[in-house]
């Protein structure tokens, strides 16, 4: 007989455990969360307020990014997400308050007492006009402190003017010509101090002018007569020498007593003293 085998079978073999996967690491939590603070600091700051919404969506991105992902660091994501609609909120309240204060401020305030709302005008107090302008010339024989580029170069001094040197100019040269129809020759002793730090010359460097009362101006170039120590005779002056030398002009007659002495150079503006 036959032996009949009865089949064994196998015993199943155990798998062995498979060990859970652990998360990724990664930054993005660690940014996600770093971009929330970011939000909430500008969110409370007046004026950054208003683009404070940029790092806070960008931080709630970030954050659902992270937990989608599964990445390290999840509790840092779920503030992150937390943070970022607060730090919104609180964005848009700050930025209308800031805002709403701007306008206020840009209104005209309103008087809410018992006065009356009518503005009265003002009393205007008259303007001082500064010495030595044509409306308000400095006194008769004044002594005047001009510049240049480089600062201060010449005190000029007038002395009292001889306001008919009719005769004076025709005794000086029998070949001057007599003034003009309405005009009148006048001389005014002119003393020049240099003050400046190299040297100068001062018919050269000192342009002087006699104003009218009609507001016509007159200077040596259209007048054509030897004078008696004329400026132009004054040569070159070193620091503190001073020279004094005739200044001749023809002038117009009428209201020659409220004419006026303009002295200048070519980097300064005009500064007038009145004749007498």
């Amino acid at each position: 007989m036959s032996e009949i085998t009865t089949p064994v079978t196998p015993e199943p073999t155990p798998y062995a455990a498979v060990p859970p996967t652990a998360p990724k690491k990664s930054a993005l939590p660690l940014w996600a969360l770093i971009v929330a603070i970011v939000a909430i600091v500008s969110a409370i700051i007046p004026g950054l307020s208003f683009v404070a919404w940029l790092p806070a969506v960008a931080a709630t991105i970030l954050g659902i990014i992270a937990l989608v992902t599964k990445a390290a660091g999840r509790g840092k994501a779920i503030t992150a997400v937390i943070l970022g609609p607060i730090a919104l909120l609180v964005a848009i309240i700050v930025s209308v308050g800031t805002f709403a204060a701007g306008v206020s401020d840009a209104l005209p305030s309103v008087d809410s007492g018992t006065e009356s709302t009518v503005d009265e005008p003002a009393t205007e107090e008259p303007e001082t006009v500064a010495v030595g302008t044509r409306e308000n010339p400095a006194a008769a024989g004044s002594t005047v402190v001009i510049s240049d580029n480089s600062g201060e170069i010449y005190e000029v001094s007038f002395g009292k003017a001889n306001l008919d040197a009719t005769k004076a100019i025709a005794a000086e040269n029998m070949f001057n010509d007599k003034a003009d129809k309405g005009f009148r020759y006048i001389l005014v002793p002119v003393t020049f101090t240099y003050v400046g730090t190299e040297t100068g010359t001062p018919w050269i460097d000192v342009q002087l002018e006699f104003v009218s009362a009609a507001g016509t101006t007159h200077d040596s170039s259209s007048t054509y007569v030897v004078a008696p120590k004329p400026i132009i005779d004054i040569n070159e002056l070193y620091p503190d020498a001073s020279a004094t030398g005739n200044l001749v002009l023809m002038v117009p007659e009428a209201d020659i007593e409220k004419g006026t002495l303009a002295v200048s150079t070519i980097f300064s503006e005009k500064y007038f003293v009145a004749i007498v």
